[in-house]
């Protein structure tokens, strides 16, 4: 339940840096926020590492592509 969660909010904050729409961006802050006081700062941490992780393997993939091109 807790990753489904964090990957909401990872959702979330990238549309909001994309678009760099104000009230989104507050939203996404205030959501954060929200969830870091909740889940505490180890979870935190475990939301940063999957999304990191995750971006790693999206790169990954998109040189394969480039390659194969």
């Amino acid at each position: 339940m807790e990753e489904i969660a964090l990957g909401i909010v990872g959702g979330i904050v990238v549309v909001a840096v994309v678009t760099k729409t104000k009230i989104l961006r507050g939203a996404t802050k205030k959501l954060i926020k929200t969830g870091y006081a909740l889940s505490g700062a180890s979870a935190m941490d475990s939301a940063k590492d999957l999304m990191a992780e995750s971006k790693a393997e999206f790169e990954a993939g998109q040189v394969a592509k480039a390659e194969a091109a």
